[in-house]
């Protein structure tokens, strides 16, 4: 009897991880595609307001400010409450900032709902990746590479969505609005089932506290990794329309080249990482990416610029899972606290690189501008490896960050 009781449990514990896990991979889709269509509809956005490059940079510096905001909060809230609670309603919340954006009437206001919206988007983001190292580290092996393609499906599909629907003559406002309701609905029907156990209330510390040295390390490659795939998204398909001469319903295909690259190479990432190690992948990513920017700013042909997008998305793919895992595993206290850390950090870079791209446009060019993120992909694969490989000493894990 007692024998059957524990398989009774064993099967209950794996059904609620496979729960867990179902409901985390629908919330990295809500995710990809909210940031999809946004990505997308910038080129309607720049129409509509008629911005320039400088002008639509101030809209995304706007998204930078409300994620920074947020995520120096919610690192603290995600050990008092645990994840599942925070994306219980972090996840629908992101679903109507989206529509805020869209229905934005004029300039002022647009920038009050991308704050709102960059609010949303950066503790979003820092919750589901805490979640999704929870169930990484209950299972005890790599998955955090098959959730953030999971994210990047949700690009892709936004891209396609949009690119169609802009095609068949529907208005910008219609297509977001229906997107955003969709995205509630599913966030409102998974976050339940979502894992918890990863509160750690007791652990907190008053007062503010500042980074370790790993998480530095870490968080610095965080930064040019993020940095690089910002700007792949944001601007992509503005670079595609304007400087590689596409059409307007291509030009959102070019960020779903890009995310279709990426979920290509995070579906393969776990076992990749789990046999060559953190190191060997950031050094290759770091290549691929160098070789996918030449490409784009070398030829101004759109279909080179997808061929160079399709390269820098493979090389871009698996870096947040392996940096965002080591930083996960790199803090003393809690799994949300050394996410929230790295993700600081980095995705300081992932919303500032835009619009410094944007700025330094004005004055050399959007191919120019493109020339920063190819240095920053060269020193992640010189520069990099050694670095991770430092800050991984007594932090190894499930993504094999620490090992080459």
């Amino acid at each position: 009897m007692n024998r059957e009781a524990a398989c009774t449990g064993l099967e209950e514990v794996r059904l609620d991880q496979s729960r867990a896990r179902w409901a985390a991979s629908v919330l990295f889709l809500v995710d990809g595609v909210g940031f999809g269509t946004w990505a997308a509809m910038i080129p309607s956005v720049k129409q509509k307001f008629g911005l320039s490059e400088s002008g639509l940079s101030i809209v995304l510096l706007a998204i930078v400010a409300g994620a920074l905001i947020s995520m120096s909060l919610i690192g603290r809230a995600l050990s008092r409450h645990g994840s599942r609670t925070m994306l219980s309603w972090l996840a629908p919340g992101y679903a109507v900032a989206l529509a805020l954006v869209a229905l934005a009437p004029g300039f002022g206001w647009l920038l009050g709902a991308a704050m709102i919206f960059g609010a949303f988007k950066g503790s979003l983001d820092v919750s589901v990746n805490a979640q999704a190292i929870t169930i990484e580290n209950a299972g005890q092996k790599p998955i955090m590479a098959t959730f953030q393609a999971l994210w990047s499906i949700g690009g892709l599909v936004a891209a396609l969505l949009v690119g169609l629907a802009l095609k068949q003559g529907m208005a910008p406002l219609v297509i977001t609005l229906a997107i955003a309701a969709v995205l509630l609905i599913a966030a409102l029907t998974s976050s339940g089932a979502l894992a918890g156990g990863d509160a750690s209330p007791g652990k907190r510390k008053r007062g503010f506290s500042l980074p370790n040295g790993r998480i530095l390390r870490v968080g610095a490659l965080a930064f040019l990794a993020l940095f690089a795939e910002g700007v792949m998204m944001d601007w992509s398909a503005v670079y595609t329309r304007t400087v590689s001469g596409a059409e307007a319903w291509l030009a959102p295909l070019a960020y779903g080249m890009f995310s279709l690259s990426m979920a290509t190479g995070r579906f393969m990432g776990d076992r990749v990482t789990a046999r060559h190690g953190g190191l060997a992948v950031l050094r290759v990513s770091g290549l691929l990416t160098f070789v996918g920017l030449l490409l784009i700013i070398a030829v101004h042909q759109w279909p080179v610029t997808f061929l160079g997008l399709g390269f820098a998305g493979l090389g871009l793919a698996n870096l947040v899972p392996v940096l965002l895992g080591a930083g996960g595993r790199a803090h003393e206290e809690s799994i949300g606290q050394g996410v929230a850390m790295v993700s600081m950090i980095g995705y300081f870079g992932f919303l500032a690189g835009p619009p410094a791209i944007g700025g330094l446009s004005h004055w050399i060019g959007l191919p120019g501008a493109f020339g920063v993120v190819v240095v920053f992909a060269l020193l992640l694969a010189v520069w990099g490896p050694g670095v991770l490989g430092r800050a991984s000493v007594n932090s190894g894990g499930p993504s094999g960050s620490s090992s080459d």
